[in-house]
């Protein structure tokens, strides 16, 4: 044989056995990786620390790089002091290095790639005074931890997601985000002005004096900034805690230098929501938003620099409200205690019952409630019933189909009030289900028949007396 080919012969042969080496040796570190999984030795401390040691944490999470250093207890960016960073979403961080143990340890490995710590997914440095340790985090192991390995050295640690898992956070992450205020105990007011317009709604607590009925404290004020109309409650408190609860946890940019790049160097939107907080003070916040991206909206406190991305409907519902929509549907809704009295005209009668308020004889003793009618007495717990069905009788919807209508009975309320001494509420022929009820000839309800007439009804019963026997 010539001395070429014999020379090629040697040096196939020898790259088979480089082969065979390197096979030989792959296939012993991962039979070394899986046989120590299975032999579930004791943990190994691969920690930093204890977590009041630990003064610095960084990471790169697929590029976005963290870096935070602890001064005087609290946890700071490194690279911007001003940043707002959350304590409490630290605190797991600081455990994760503290606590990081492996099950298992690999030792002389020369081969990372396959543990993915050749070109690892992400690294975490952890220092405290004395200590510095660096994981580079590799692929998850077959048991569900994951492949460490510590400070550069040629072993690599199965460690239990600890540090993996709860390190997969960026900075938006992990900032403190604002919220509106949280020690609202009752909203007093809201103000929307925006190019859709200008409307401020106002929690009267003297309703009663200003209305017919107090049974509805939340009002619509007039550019006068007088109260116009009151507004349903439940629809009212619905409308106002879109700002109150709105949801602050999507920070766009939490340093916004320029405004104008989300539409709130101008804002298409102002809503200012007063409020009594827990201690009894009065106060206000304010939200701002700025343009549409697709179906969210930028908002910001005002004055903040933080900008937030939330959906546009939060805004839609602020901006375009529907007062007709939100109007109260009890119409005869009274303040009993302003009652002096009520008449029923039906079929050409007129009934009435009269109020009166006993005067206490004895020490201790309470006032009562009086009702008559004519020269007799009725029984408190009865009338008390009706005048609470009549409190409680729903209207299904209003209207202004007023014309034409057939008058079949009426109530008239007097009560202690200047702007309202009387009520007078009209109830008149409409459809097969309804009766139209007029109170005070401006607003129209549409009641169901069996309603109002089982009011009418119930009214006969007290005033009308029976014949004995």
């Amino acid at each position: 044989m010539k001395r070429g080919a014999k020379l090629a012969v040697l040096l196939a042969a020898l790259l088979v056995l480089v082969g065979a080496w390197y096979l030989a040796e792959s296939l012993s570190d991962r039979q070394q990786a899986e046989q120590a999984e299975d032999a579930h030795e004791e943990p190994v401390d691969i920690s930093v620390g204890e977590t009041e040691d630990i003064v610095s944490l960084a990471w790169d999470y697929f590029g976005d790089a963290v870096s935070l250093t602890k001064k005087d207890g609290v946890w700071l960016n490194a690279n911007d002091a001003d940043c707002p960073i959350s304590q409490e979403l630290v605190e797991p961080l600081e455990e994760a290095a503290a606590d990081a143990a492996a099950s298992t340890v690999i030792e002389h490995v020369t081969d990372f790639d396959q543990y993915g710590l050749a070109d690892p997914a992400f690294k975490i440095i952890a220092a405290t005074a004395d200590q510095v340790n660096t994981y580079d985090i590799g692929n998850p192991s077959p048991t569900g931890a994951y492949y460490v390995r510590l400070n550069g050295e040629d072993t690599v640690y199965v460690e239990g997601s600890m540090l993996a898992e709860t390190f997969q956070l960026g900075m938006d992450d992990i900032l403190a985000l604002e919220t509106p205020p949280q020690d609202i105990s009752a909203v007093t007011g809201l103000t929307v002005r925006s190019g859709a317009g200008a409307y401020a709604l106002q929690y009267r607590t003297d309703a009663g004096d200003i209305w017919y009925t107090d049974a509805d404290p939340w009002f619509l004020m007039g550019e006068d900034a007088q109260p116009v109309c009151p507004l349903d409650t439940e629809q009212t408190q619905t409308l106002y805690e879109l700002a109150t609860g709105i949801q602050l946890t999507h920070c766009e940019e939490w340093d916004a230098k320029d405004l104008a790049k989300y539409g709130l160097d101008e804002p298409q939107a102002t809503v200012l929501v007063g409020y009594q907080a827990d201690d009894g003070s009065e106060d206000s916040f304010v939200l701002e938003f700025g343009s549409y991206d697709d179906a969210d909206v930028y908002v910001r406190l005002g004055g903040s620099k933080m900008i937030y991305r939330v959906a546009g409907t939060v805004l839609d519902g602020l901006m375009y409200p529907d007062f007709a929509a939100m109007a109260p549907l009890d119409p005869c809704a009274l303040n009993w205690e302003k009652l002096q009295s009520v008449t029923l005209e039906t079929d050409g009668e007129s009934y009435e019952i009269v109020r009166s308020v006993s005067t206490p004889t004895e020490e201790g003793e309470e006032p009562e409630d009086i009702y008559t009618t004519g020269e007799r007495s009725l029984d408190t717990s009865q009338v008390e019933s009706w005048l609470r069905q009549v409190y409680e009788m729903p209207a299904d919807s209003r209207t202004d189909r007023t014309e034409g209508r057939e008058e079949l009975f009426t109530l008239t309320f007097r009560q202690d009030s200047e702007l309202f001494p009387e009520v007078i509420a009209r109830f008149m022929s409409y459809d097969s289900v309804h009766y139209l009820c007029a109170v005070n000839g401006e607003e129209y309800y549409l009641i169901s028949r069996t309603d109002a007439a089982s009011v009418r009804d119930d009214a006969l019963e007290l005033v009308i007396e029976l014949p004995e026997g």
